[in-house]
């Protein structure tokens, strides 16, 4: 009999029945627990859907249509605050602002009257449309300065540093004296691609293009295309640099809706004699006040 007892297959088959109970006991549990368990992942989607859908009426349940009005009104006049101190072409460079570390100008174009410089692509577009304006009225002048890589601007700082050193200035002198017109590498418009020099050629002087007809005709007009004067006159304070009559730098030439202003930002400028400093300073203070606004209206409401 192969030496077993008869003990082993009552044995074997008690085992097996212990296991086939064990393994249904385990399947109704798991059953009973997936058929019943929460539908957290559903909900919580169902709880974003109806955040972002929520009904601004609703939020303000109680509140008079007047202060529902204000502060929606205030909301959309931030937004747009925001979207334009967020555009490329609102970028403040100077000596306090560098360029941005995660700038990069991707865009650049030749310029038709001088194929040796690049600019940003739509600015390019731009000036040259002034340039063929201003030749209609009997003027001419082409881009003598654009884009500058920063290797360019070292090049161009060093040149002048050195040109003073040459005349006998001292090294604490030399960086004081062309600190006034010639920015530091990572530290200069030319490097955006939004700015450019335009002149009848590159020999005329500054005092011939402050005199003559055409810097006349500039300064009535390039606003319309979207430039303004990057270092105006009596404000060497603010911008850092002195005056410099042959230095634009484009900003958009959109109008601005929402009511926040009626005119393009160009003509702004023009308008107000502000230096694009000053400009940036007055959209932030806008949307500071506009901030202070918003948390006196909803402060007003949690008090109720």
């Amino acid at each position: 009999m192969n030496g077993r007892s008869l003990s082993e297959p009552m044995t074997i088959g008690v085992i097996a029945v212990v296991c086939v109970a064990f393994v249904l006991s385990v399947f109704c549990f798991a059953s009973f627990f997936v058929l019943n368990r929460p539908e957290t992942t559903d909900n919580n989607n169902q709880n974003d859907t109806n955040i972002v859908n929520q009904d601004p009426v609703n939020e303000y349940e109680g509140v008079d249509p007047e202060t529902v009005a204000k502060i929606e009104a205030l909301k959309s006049e931030i937004a747009v605050y925001d979207k334009i101190l967020a555009s490329k072409y609102m970028l403040l460079v100077n000596k306090e602002h560098p360029i941005p570390q995660d700038f990069a100008q991707t865009s650049l174009i030749d310029t038709e009257s001088n194929p040796a410089l690049k600019l940003d692509a739509v600015a390019a577009v731009k000036i040259q449309e002034f340039i063929n304006a201003a030749k209609q009225e009997g003027y001419t002048c082409k881009v003598i300065a654009g884009y500058r890589t920063y290797s360019d601007q070292e090049s161009a700082y060093n040149y002048a540093y050195q040109s003073e050193i040459n005349a006998g200035y001292t090294a604490e002198e030399a960086e004081a004296r062309i600190g006034l017109s010639v920015a530091k590498p990572g530290y200069s418009e030319f490097e955006t691609g939004y700015t450019v020099c335009i002149a009848e050629n590159s020999s005329v002087t500054k005092d011939e293009m402050v005199s003559s007809e055409l810097y006349k005709y500039i300064s009535e007009n390039i606003y319309k295309y979207g430039f303004i004067l990057r270092y105006p006159e009596g404000k060497q304070d603010i911008t850092g640099y002195e005056f410099d009559p042959f230095c634009y730098r484009y900003i958009g030439d959109e109008g601005v809706s929402e009511g926040v202003l009626s005119m393009s930002h160009a003509q702004y400028i023009y308008e107000k004699n502000f230096s694009f400093e000053e400009y940036i300073d007055y959209l932030t203070a806008k949307r500071a006040y506009a901030v202070q606004n918003l948390n006196v209206s909803s402060a007003d409401i949690d008090r109720h």
